[in-house]
């Protein structure tokens, strides 16, 4: 074995021993040229650092390089009064490759989101829809009942559940087959998600629902070019699809473990806000880590808190008109009522801290006035 790890080959290998003494010519020769390559060393460094540096600054999607962006990402974060900005994590600059750098997705504050939003609850329009489609067993329509109450307690409307709907159309084909060496289990089929908006959804949107959420167990994709999506919605249309089928074990033929009912509801409680966000035209979070975040696999969205950050239930709350302390306590009874405890530890310490919030913002408006 060498000792001398990779790259350096004992003497058994071929290479003779070093002699035991060393003249000191030889030993002055090799500090001098040990002091040559130091400085070229130092010299390399000092020329390619900052070239490197400006590089990486200059990286496409970096937000470091608008000084526009930074200077409003600033902005926002000093708007945030501390008991609100606490236990939420700042959003690291994109970097190159990342999905939000390489669309340029620009923040959207508060003052944007009000420009911009579409849909807010009328007397006649202010009810969650969700439209099971395809079939559902027992326990996928226990889950299903399960969602209608977290619409509820999240968005502080009315939410109902609507008679289940057949995943076809007469004339259209709105799925693609899956090939032999890529399907999941049972799965050969994947569901275009924006065929099942304009073909079933919108056409039987109800007069009174504000968003109209498509729910089903068959996978979905969102184009040509993904491989999955685990939900799509309309800015534009009050209407959204999303799956469930990805969020078991069952769907990588995997045994069930325990606690899998929880996390299986856990993610469907993440995709059903971060979607009905966008059907409200709120888009991704730039400023924290929270469920409007984008994600793309798993891992990512289960990494992804299901909370919105102070930013997003800002523009959450100018858009309803909610009572904030109601809210969270009506999350919090919900996510302690379904076995999601760290939520539920997580929200009641967010309620509490409401109270200072409300407060600091109150002596905020005395000084402005």
């Amino acid at each position: 074995m060498n000792r001398w790890g990779p790259g350096f080959l004992p003497c058994s290998a071929g290479v003779s021993p070093a002699p035991a003494r060393m003249s000191c010519r030889a030993i002055g020769g090799c500090v001098h040229q040990c002091r040559a390559l130091a400085l070229l060393f130092c010299v390399s460094l000092c020329v390619l650092a900052p070239l490197l540096h400006a590089t990486q600054r200059r990286a496409p999607g970096d937000a470091a390089e608008d000084p526009a962006e930074l200077e409003l990402r600033n902005h926002v974060y000093a708007s945030i009064p501390a008991p609100d900005a606490k236990g939420f994590q700042p959003m690291p600059a994109p970097k190159p490759g990342d999905l939000p750098a390489a669309q340029k997705e620009s923040p959207q504050t508060l003052e944007r989101y009000r420009l911009a939003a579409r849909f807010r609850p009328t007397d006649e329009r202010r009810t969650i829809v969700l439209q099971p489609l395809g079939p559902f067993d027992a326990e996928q329509a226990k889950l299903l009942e399960d969602l209608r109450d977290y619409a509820a307690a999240f968005f502080q409307l009315p939410a109902r559940i609507e008679k289940p709907l057949p995943l076809e159309v007469a004339g259209s084909k709105l799925y693609r087959n899956v090939p032999l060496g890529h399907r999941h289990g049972t799965y050969d089929k994947q569901y275009d998600g924006n065929a099942l908006m304009r073909e079933i959804l919108i056409p039987q949107l109800p007069k009174d629902a504000l968003l109209y959420l498509g729910v089903t167990m068959a996978d979905l994709y969102a184009d040509a070019a993904s491989e999955f999506a685990f939900g799509v919605a309309s800015f534009t249309r009050r209407v959204g699809v999303y799956s469930l089928c990805r969020y078991y074990p069952e769907f990588t033929e995997m045994r069930r473990s325990p606690g899998d009912d929880v996390k299986a509801l856990r993610r469907a409680c993440k995709v059903l806000n971060h979607e009905a966000g966008h059907m409200l035209g709120i888009t991704h979070c730039t400023f924290y880590r929270c469920s409007m975040n984008y994600s793309i696999s798993l891992p990512e969205l289960d990494a992804t808190p299901v909370h919105y950050c102070p930013v997003c239930h800002r523009k959450l709350l100018w858009n309803i008109g909610f009572d904030p302390l109601k809210r969270f306590t009506a999350l919090q009874e919900f996510y302690a009522t379904h076995g999601m405890t760290e939520e539920s530890e997580w929200i009641a310490g967010r309620l509490q801290r409401w109270q200072s919030v409300v407060a600091t913002e109150s002596v905020r408006k005395t000084q402005d006035e």
